[in-house]
């Protein structure tokens, strides 16, 4: 009986199906870092490659990213300076996204924010946006020409931008004269 009950129990264990394997969720892919260190004021931008580390944690899933300089929703929504599909693979959940600033759009003369987006898959009519509530993952980066920040314009408070609208003089016309 020893014998056969050994062959038995490894038949019980070969004859149980596998546990279904379950797929990872589809989580929006995450930046790990960035070179040069978006921390790093950019000072020139000719012949300077951008690139961004992207993990996925679901390696089989594919992305896409985006590039925009100086993005408004409101004045310009749908800028994209760069784009394309996935990087390239590192490992199997890392892939490197590598780009260099088109001079052809971009005034290399004055102050920009270049934002780098990533996610699964953008919304059709929104650039900016992913296409479903897994969201996305951003860097920026400042780039102030040779360093000179008289080339950057400041803020100005202006309505466009999320400030108020000039509501004149708080000084009545009849007001004392000195």
């Amino acid at each position: 009986m020893g014998l056969v009950g050994a062959g038995l129990l490894g038949a019980c264990i070969v004859a149980d199906p596998l546990p279904e394997q379950r797929s990872l969720p589809a989580r929006r892919p995450s930046i790990e870092g960035t070179n040069p260190p978006a921390t790093k004021v950019l000072t020139q931008l000719t012949n300077t490659t951008l690139s961004v580390r992207v993990r996925l944690y679901n390696p089989a899933l594919s992305f896409q990213w985006r590039v925009f300089v100086d993005w408004d929703p409101v004045l310009n929504p749908q800028q994209i300076v760069a784009f394309g599909p996935s990087g390239a693979r590192s490992f199997a959940d890392l892939q490197i996204v590598e780009f260099e600033m088109p001079r052809d759009t971009v005034d290399l003369n004055v102050c920009h924010t270049i934002e780098f987006v990533t996610a699964i898959e953008f919304h059709p009519t929104s650039a900016h946006a992913a296409v479903d509530g897994r969201g996305a993952s951003s860097i920026s980066w400042t780039y102030v020409p040779m360093g000179d920040y008289s080339k950057c314009s400041g803020y100005d408070g202006g309505a466009t931008d999320g400030g108020f609208f000039d509501a004149g003089s708080d000084a009545s016309s009849d007001a004392m004269t000195p």
